[in-house]
Order: C-alpha cells, then structure tokens, then sequence
C-alpha cells in the first residue's frame, strides 16, 4: 500500500473515530435518569469496543507503517508528543467507560447519590483530558517540521 493511500486511510478512520468519540459524548450529556444511564451506557459500550477500539488500531498501524516508509525518527517532537497524546486518549477513554460503569452500578444497587456525582465529576474530567489531548496531537502534527 503506498503512503498516500496510508494516509487517507489514517485520516478516514481518524475522522470516523472522532465522531464516534463525539457521539458518545452526546449521548454521555443527555443522561438524565437511571433508566437513561443503563440504556446510554450500553450504547457507549457498544461504541466503544465495535468502532472506537478498532479504529484507534488502525490509526496505530497506519500511523506506524508511515513513519516507517518515510523513514522518520521517532524521537522526532512530533511523533514522540503525538504517541504520548494518542496514549492518553486512550486512558483517559477508558477511565471515562469504567466509571460509566461504576456509576451505572452505583445507581442500579441504589447506593450514595454523592458517589455518583462524584464519578459523574471524574467522567468528565476525563473526556476534558481526552479532548486536550487530541487537540495536542493535532497540534504536534500540523506543526511537524519538513
């Protein structure tokens, strides 16, 4: 497969993989009540392990293999910041998903309503540390030096 085709691979999945992202961060905002939380958290589930999962491996591969066929260091700011980016996302995602599931457990077992709003709180903080981290990777990107 030749670099360009690469690359409009990698930007195709990177494309599908943010707006999967974004989806389940709407679906994340619009839960309202315990019923919601179940059905919406499952969604995100499903979204997460069929598309978003799949797609950050092809980003990996994509993004790997043309580092390779250019030859390039990857001690290079760029790559090595987009790598600690897209690692990042990818814990801070799947931080965000387990405490989706504790405080789904949290409502279904009818614990503390202060437990979860604080997982609630630390779900969001973590899709804010998933978006400035995507927006890193995208900087070191655009700004790779030729």
């Amino acid at each position: 497969m030749s670099y360009n085709s690469l690359k409009i691979l990698h930007i195709i999945s990177a494309t599908f993989l943010l707006t999967c992202m974004g989806y389940s961060y709407h679906l994340w905002r619009n839960i309202h009540t315990p019923k919601d939380n179940a059905e919406r958290a499952q969604s995100i589930q499903t979204l997460t392990w069929l598309f978003i999962v799949p797609l950050a491996i092809v980003q990996l591969i994509t993004g790997f293999t043309m580092i390779s066929i250019n030859h390039e260091d990857i001690s290079q700011l760029w790559i090595s910041g987009s790598i600690i980016g897209f690692i990042t996302v990818i814990c801070s995602w799947f931080t965000f998903i387990y405490f989706l599931l504790l405080s789904q457990q949290v409502e279904i077992e009818g614990f503390s309503t202060e437990r979860a709003a604080n997982y609630r709180r630390i779900q969001s903080m973590m899709l804010t540390v998933c978006a400035l981290a995507l927006l890193v990777m995208v900087f070191f990107m655009a700004n790779k030096v030729a």
